[in-house]
């Protein structure tokens, strides 16, 4: 077979020969470059040929890979750039690179990446040499080599600097003053790139000038001798403040907040909505110019600014806005006027902890002033702005704490941190001032939240805002508080569900867009990204509302908790041991069960949710020491378990109660009625008993022949009965149920609607709460005999073919459940499929009906009748008060046994 240069100069000279329109022309175009690339056919390469949404022009997706975007031949591909990029952001699953082509000339972009400047150009001709900058395109894909990765450029420019900087601290520079010295060089290094004359007086007062070493001026040397044209201001920001702290040392693996994620808020939230405004202007010349007015006073603020992005990209977007609209008042205008941007920097507002953010970010917009009006010459013939230090546009200040300025939009990326760490990351003392100033929000919300609502009570009637919060700020208390707030007097015009963060791999966010309006007229979008990678593919709906929950499902955040289902008993969470050395290894558990015969009382098979999920049987992989209730006196017969414990646990938990006593020492010198944790305090003083033993739950357990459990933390839930000789985790959540009815109403898809509807999340993994799934989950009112029976034996069937499919195939429940949702075709499709129906038959549930929607309904209609004084049916096979023939039909033996 030819190399691939001599193919692709075969394709090159195919593609002169074509008239460059028409679906013919198309067709053959695609199919000829990807055989040229190595592939037999569209078909094989996975590819599909489709008319654009504009007439004449097509699009060649390649998987999640590749959106060609197919032009007519002589078309100027830079005017397409701006459509592109909001088609791909809204309407595709974003494929990782776009290409535009015109059959001549190939434009490539990572959106994900750069948006405004290409990756790479190329001629068709160029490609038999230039084809290392396609090598996604091959079978065997390789990592594509582009001349123009300013991501790149720009890294290699912040690991220069930051190891002058790290060499400077290294010999006893003061971290500030090198800080500074660095900002300086900066600014004057950017200023030389764009012909802007230095000005340090007002930037940089008094700072004195640093002699360098000779490594840290080759250091220097080297920054200097980059391209700085061609490094991105927003991502230099991010990478090099990032780069000064004490842990990250290099800019080459860190992250930053990508345009596209920027742009996330600001299309919604600036861009559209003024678009629109210029667009309803009628051509009436007072009009524009009143619309003018209005866009010159617009004022923004980053509560969170950090470097400055965010608010970078706002002002470069408003200035667009300007340009077109200035063009508008031209066209109108009776004599030629000149109409010069009105849009001022100073009307830009910044507020962060980070004191060396806030000087970067000064530097930042000062910097954005001149190269705005770079890219909009040469229509704004002018001069930028006189520089000031923006001093009291950008302060240092914790915005929770401080005063806001007027504004008009607010927008930005709070930091991240979850409820459960507050009080470790910021202190107990920030805390208790933070539920003093929003006694408003539940202790129990993320951090964001406090942001969101802050922001929402700040905006005037008719202001926007868009943030980036936790993927959590959806779900219970954190929607609550936040969410389900601001759509009380607002609405969410645009918004993500849930992302893998471009600023931090290890994070799943939502964005949220809104106008503090009810009921703002227009479609909303609603998108979310479907896996766990960065470049997982997307989804986006139109919808007429979106609720608190942002769910493109009906909205169940309204469901009330029912007394018959929390009062039941019947829903726990797993065992918490609190410490390793309570769970033995197998080999160690059967030495000491050796030892003494004894010991059987207190160590047993403890069943985790990789066991679960992960082996093939299901059963535990090790066991727990559980003295129970046990005292001191008591538990010290068991000896080898006892000199375990008193040996690894017991110091620790001494440790860990002293530490506890310290900090609330200090907590309680500070303010002598504050309220103080003492479980570590507890935990010492009954240091040989598990942290959390769970006795209601083993209570209810006790009775039955088994029981049901799914792992707590999980995208699909996988229920199984267990044996009651095996202790549960917490990493599984327990239902005290031992028949097959139960078992088919938990295991159901309408169960899982509700779970992940009602649940909250760990990065995209559903976790089940009983308080929020559990028990607002309504059970069937009114089942017949028959029906009761026939989702027992569903339940049955089940749990039979799938134990056979396990068996056969020698795999894990994990992997068995992956392959049923990747491809579909499973021999659990049909038992799954049957017990659904079964189940919707038990509720009367029509084929076609929205099991969210019935159910909302029907647990309203619950909550109502027991808030009247009417007994409901609650969870379980009991509640129903069955005879003794449906008993036993929904009666079995199967579980999971000790191994």
């Amino acid at each position: 077979m030819p190399g691939l240069p001599h193919r692709l100069a075969g394709f090159a000279a195919h593609a002169a020969a074509l008239a460059g329109g028409g679906e013919s022309d198309a067709r053959a175009f695609c199919q000829r470059l990807l055989r040229a690339f190595g592939w037999r056919s569209l078909r094989h390469a996975g590819a599909v040929l489709a008319p654009s949404t504009t007439d004449g022009e097509f699009d060649l997706t390649v998987s999640t890979t590749l959106w060609l975007a197919l032009k007519p031949r002589g078309a100027d591909l830079a005017e397409h750039r701006q459509k592109t990029f909001e088609h791909w952001h809204d309407r595709t699953a974003h494929p990782r690179y776009v290409v535009l082509c015109n059959y001549s000339d190939l434009v490539i972009h990572d959106f994900n990446r750069q948006i405004w400047e290409p990756l790479d150009r190329l001629t068709i001709t160029d490609l038999p040499r230039e084809h290392p900058a396609l090598g996604f395109l091959l079978p065997d894909p390789r990592p594509p080599v582009f001349r123009n990765d300013r991501v790149a450029v720009t890294r290699d420019a912040v690991d220069r600097l930051a190891a002058v900087f790290h060499l400077l601290v290294r010999r006893g520079v003061p971290r500030e003053l090198a800080q500074r010295f660095l900002l300086r060089r900066v600014f004057d290094l950017f200023a030389a790139a764009i012909d802007l004359a230095p000005h340090h007086s007002e930037l940089f007062p008094a700072l004195e000038p640093l002699a360098l070493t000779v490594e840290e001026q080759t250091h220097l040397d080297g920054a200097a001798a980059r391209d700085w044209s061609r490094v991105e201001l927003p991502v230099f920001g991010a990478l090099f403040q990032r780069s000064m702290d004490r842990e990250r040392r290099h800019a080459q693996g860190a992250h930053f907040t990508s345009e596209a994620d920027i742009q996330r808020i600001v299309l919604p939230t600036l861009v559209r909505p003024w678009r629109q405004r210029i667009a309803a202007a009628t051509n009436n010349f007072k009009e524009l110019l009143a619309v003018h007015h209005e866009l010159a006073r617009l004022r923004v603020l980053d509560p969170a600014c950090g470097s400055g992005n965010f608010l970078y990209v706002a002002y470069r977007e408003l200035l667009r806005l300007e340009l077109d609209l200035t063009a508008r008042l031209r066209q109108e205008s009776a004599s030629p006027s000149v109409f010069s941007p009105r849009v001022s920097i100073r009307n830009f507002f910044g507020l962060d902890t980070d004191p060396f953010a806030v000087e970067l970010a000064r530097v930042t917009l000062q910097l954005a002033t001149r190269l705005a009006l770079l890219e909009l010459q040469p229509a704004f013939r002018v001069e930028p702005e006189s520089l000031t230090d923006l001093h009291d546009n950008l302060r240092h200040t914790d915005a929770l704490f401080t005063d806001w300025p007027a504004v008009d939009v607010i927008l930005g990326n709070p930091p991240f941190q979850s409820k459960n760490k507050i009080q470790r990351e910021l202190g107990p003392d920030y805390v208790r001032r933070l539920r003093r100033a929003f006694p408003e929000v539940s202790g129990l919300a993320d951090y964001c939240v406090y942001w969101f609502r802050k922001a929402h009570d700040h905006l005037p009637i008719g202001g926007r805002a868009g943030l980036v919060g936790t993927n959590t700020i959806r779900q219970n208390n954190s929607r609550d508080s936040g969410l389900g707030h601001i759509v009380e007097s607002g609405t969410i015009t645009a918004a993500v569900a849930s992302e893998v963060w471009s600023g931090d791999a290890a994070v799943h966010v939502s964005i949220v867009n809104w106008i503090k309006k009810p009921c703002a007229p227009g479609k909303k979008f609603l998108s979310w990204q479907t896996g766990d990678a960065a470049h997982s593919p997307w989804q986006t709906v139109e919808l007429e509302q979106i609720g608190p929950s942002l769910s493109p499902h009906t909205d169940v955040s309204a469901a009330r908790v029912l007394r018959a289902n929390a009062n039941a008993g019947r829903c726990y969470q797993g065992q918490t041991v609190g410490h390793e050395a309570f769970l033995l290894p197998p080999a160690s558990a059967r030495a000491m069960l050796r030892r003494a015969r004894g010991n059987a009382a207190v160590i047993l098979p403890f069943l985790i949710g990789d066991d679960l999920l992960g082996r093939a049987d299901g059963s535990p992989s090790r066991w727990v020491i559980d003295f129970g209730d046990r005292d001191l006196h008591e538990a010290r017969e068991f000896t080898a378990p006892f000199t375990r414990i008193k040996t690894h646990v017991l110091p620790d938990r001494e440790a860990a109660a002293a530490e506890e006593l310290r900090r609330n020492a200090g907590v309680l010198r500070a303010d002598a009625r504050a309220r103080v944790n003492r479980h570590h305090a507890n935990f010492r003083e009954q240091w040989w008993r598990l942290s959390w033993r769970r006795g209601e739950m083993l209570a209810a357990l006790a009775p039955l022949s088994r029981f049901a459990a799914c792992v707590r933390v999980t995208k699909r839930p996988i229920f199984e009965f267990v044996s009651p000789q095996i202790r549960p985790s917490d990493a599984l959540v327990v239902f005290a149920f031992d028949d097959d009815y139960s078992f088919g109403l938990l295991q159901s898809s309408v169960h899982w609607q509700w779970f992940t509807a009602r649940c909250s999340t760990l990065k995209r993994d559903h976790r089940y709460t009983s308080s929020t799934v559990f028990d607002a989950f309504p059970w069937p009112q009114r089942p017949s005999s028959a029906q009761v029976v026939q989702v027992a034996r569903a339940a049955r069937h089940l749990r039979t073919v799938r134990t056979r499919a396990l068996q056969q195939l020698g795999c894990s429940r994990r992997e068995l459940y992956r392959d049923l949702d990747a491809s579909g075709r499973s021999p659990l499709r049909p038992a799954h499929d049957a017990l659904d129906r079964a189940v919707r038959a038990a509720y009367g549930m029509q084929g076609g009906a929205d099991p969210l929607r019935f159910l909302l309904d029907l647990n309203h209609e619950l909550a109502a009748r027991e808030a009247a004084g009417a007994t409901i049916v609650g969870p379980g096979l009991a509640a129903l008060a069955p005879d003794a023939r449906v008993r036993a039909a929904c009666r079995s033996r199967d579980c999971i046994e000790p191994a």
